[in-house]
């Protein structure tokens, strides 16, 4: 109880913190207030937490400054392409839209360059660098396999926090993060949209009545998989990942479960 009361009182205080960089009153006033990736906050805390030698300057820098980061590229992603002309206030919203983002980055940056923390903003350039390469494969290879397309998409979603992972913590934890954020991610667009984004995306990306054909329930029950194969290939040093995830399952009975 102890334990869980800390984590509730520390998930609070680092929000607040996080709420109050994110805040301008004239941004918002024009677009909406940036969204936290709940999972992917969760998972953030869990893993600085876990690091015992950091001083509590050092996990608030961390914890803020990679969700900063985050949250700037989900703005990005955010800005709507559209093959036809946008309206006057359809372009000062994109504007905005893409200057926030630019303005949450630039806060992670100014954030850790005023700790001295140079190594840990190369660990974060290291990851938007990494999203930005697979962003330019996405745009210029068009029949790329599902297997493939898949993989990059996972990739995408988790390279923030498996940078952070392996730097605090160690390489083995890539495979079951990206495992986990990605049959999270499904699991809760299933349940709120009765389909998952990822599949709707496929159709659209190819011929949907020539191409590969993606199931939701197979494609989360192959995820969630993964993850459980992920768990019983944990070395000892990595086992407190198996903490996280059990604390988050649902309570739901998933029989796919290995």
């Amino acid at each position: 109880m102890i334990v869980l009361t800390t984590f509730i009182t520390t998930d609070r205080g680092y929000r607040k913190i996080l709420e109050n960089k994110l805040y301008d009153s004239y941004i918002h006033k024009h677009i909406r207030y940036p969204v936290i990736d709940e999972e992917k906050w969760n998972l953030l805390l869990f893993l600085v937490e876990q690091h015992k030698s950091l001083t509590p300057l050092q996990r608030e820098k961390y914890i803020i400054s990679t969700m900063l980061v985050q949250i700037a590229l989900d703005t990005h992603d955010f800005v709507p392409v559209k093959q036809h002309a946008d309206t006057e206030n359809e372009m000062i919203e994109k504007q905005l839209q893409v200057l926030s983002g630019d303005y949450y980055s630039g806060l992670y940056y100014l954030l850790l360059a005023e700790a001295g923390e140079i190594q840990f903003i190369q660990i974060l350039a290291n990851a938007i660098r990494e999203i930005n390469e697979l962003k330019v494969t996405l745009y210029y290879e068009e029949q790329l396999p599902l297997e493939t397309w898949l993989n990059i998409k996972m990739k995408l979603n988790a390279s923030v926090l498996v940078h952070v992972a392996k730097y605090l913590h160690d390489p083995e934890l890539e495979s079951i993060i990206q495992n986990w954020l990605m049959y999270r991610r499904l699991d809760t667009e299933e349940a709120d949209n009765g389909y998952t984004l990822l599949r709707k995306e496929w159709e659209a990306r190819n011929n949907k009545a020539t191409s590969i054909p993606l199931i939701d329930g197979k494609l989360i029950r192959d995820f969630e998989k993964a993850v459980y194969r992920d768990v019983s290939e944990l070395s000892s040093s990595s086992l407190f990942m198996e903490q996280f995830i059990y604390s988050r399952e649902t309570k739901e009975i998933r029989t796919s479960r290995l």
